[in-house]
Order: structure tokens, then C-alpha cells, then sequence
């Protein structure tokens, strides 16, 4: 009877060691290192104390905390890998609503309606800001870069025109404004582009800026103006019928 009590005694202080052993003073189970998998798998990196090898699918139904470097087998070249190359920066489009440009004449600013210039209109069921032959009148916008800003900015135009002719082409310029700087008040003149477009087939122009974007930053306040360059020789109605702005951002 005592040597038996002796061996549950034993035992009992044996797993009470263990545990103390085995676990963290918040009680926090704690292993110096794990191997999971059996004998005849062969980790690329033999696991010392405080390393851990899985061998299969690891599944975590939470957040994950990577504090060190995260190196990927080069079997997995390509798509396959995950970095900061592919997921640090995207490019995002900013709409600028037709409804919202103003005509910009003569440093007077009137909504853009039927009667104005440049005309809004209704082509092919789509709205469209228009300028017929020899109208030049910029219609203008405002609109705050967004906060992911990084790097880039351009604008896309989708544009048409009302009739077979030699293309026409947009000019614009803009302007950049910020908290606690002085107005912009000089703006680069930009080179006017060609629209290679029709009346069924509009074409998607881009308005890359020159000098005025050198410093563009998140938060900056950009005034765009566009018009018709009247220098072309086509005579067809210019028709606008979509701005955006795009730029590189953060992820």
C-alpha cells in the first residue's frame, strides 16, 4: 500500500513539474520548438529553439503577425509570390462628373446647361459636354487629390465627335492649390491632344501634365480646365462625354 501511494505521490509531483515546465507564469502553454510532420520530412532550415516546422496546410481563422524577414522557396518564382512589389501600390480613378464642370469665359462662371459654352448635351443616350467649330470656352472643375495619393496623376477623357473629320484635339491646363499657400495663379500650357475618334467609336484620350504634377502631393486642391483647340482643322462637334482622374496609391 505505501509503495503504491509512493508511485501515485511521485507521479503526481512528476506532472506538477511538467506543467510548471511546460507553461508561462499566465499559464500560457509554451514550447521552446515544434515539429510537425513525421520523421522523414526535411526542413530546409533545421529548427533550433524557438523554431517551429510544419509540414502540410496551415490554416488560421485569425490575424497573423509576421515581426522578421518572410523568404519564399524559388520553386514559387512569379505570380506565385506575394511581396511588397505586388500589393504596395495600385492605381486608382477619381470621377469627375460632367454635371459638375462650370464654363470658364472671360473669368465668368456659369452652370453648364443647353445654352452655354461648351453645351451639355445628350448623344447616343449619353451625356456629353460639346464644342462645336471654333468655340474654345474651357469648362473647368475642382476636386481634392485623395488621401492614398502617391505618385502619378493624369487625367482620361472619353471622347466622340459628331461628324467624319479631321480630328479634333483637347487642350487643358491646370491649376494646384493648398492650406496656407498662396492661390495658384499661373498654369503651364499644356500640349493639346488628338482625338481619334468618330461618331460611333469614341476614343479614350490621356491628358498627361507637364511640370504642374511635379509636386503633386495627397490632400492638394487641382483645378482642371479643358477645351477645344481650335489650331485643328477638323469642323465636327467636340464631344466630351467622360473625365477621370488616376494616380498611383498607397494599399
Amino acid at each position: 500500500m505505501f509503495q503504491k501511494n509512493s508511485l501515485i505521490s511521485i507521479c503526481i509531483v512528476a506532472v506538477v513539474c511538467l506543467f510548471l515546465m511546460a507553461a508561462k507564469p499566465d499559464g500560457i502553454t509554451k514550447f521552446t520548438s515544434i515539429w510537425i510532420g513525421d520523421s522523414t520530412q526535411t526542413a530546409d532550415v533545421t529548427p533550433g529553439v524557438n523554431d517551429a516546422y510544419i509540414y502540410g496546410t496551415l490554416e488560421v481563422d485569425g490575424a497573423v503577425r509576421l515581426d522578421g524577414t518572410v523568404t519564399v522557396a524559388s520553386e514559387f518564382s512569379g505570380t506565385s509570390i506575394v511581396t511588397a512589389t505586388n500589393i504596395a501600390d495600385v492605381v486608382r480613378y477619381y470621377q469627375l462628373p460632367l454635371l459638375s464642370f462650370t464654363s470658364y469665359a472671360a473669368d465668368a462662371i456659369s452652370n453648364v446647361t443647353a445654352s452655354t459654352t461648351p453645351g451639355l448635351e445628350v448623344g447616343s443616350a449619353y451625356p456629353m459636354l460639346v464644342w462645336a467649330d471654333s468655340e474654345v470656352t474651357p469648362a473647368t472643375i475642382t476636386f481634392r487629390v485623395p488621401s492614398d495619393y502617391v505618385s502619378g496623376g493624369a487625367f482620361k477623357v472619353l471622347a466622340t465627335e459628331s461628324a467624319a473629320s479631321t480630328d479634333n484635339q483637347i487642350d487643358f491646363d491646370v491649376y494646384i492649390n493648398s492650406d496656407g499657400v498662396a492661390y495658384d495663379s499661373a498654369a503651364t500650357g499644356q500640349t493639346p491632344v488628338v482625338i481619334a475618334a468618330d461618331t460611333t467609336t469614341p476614343d479614350e484620350v490621356i491628358l498627361t501634365v507637364a511640370t504642374d504634377f511635379a509636386s503633386l502631393a495627397a490632400g492638394n486642391w487641382v483645378t482642371l480646365r479643358i477645351w477645344r483647340d481650335n489650331t485643328a482643322t477638323g469642323t465636327a462637334d467636340m464631344q466630351v462625354r467622360g473625365v477621370a482622374f488616376y494616380y498611383t496609391a498607397t494599399q
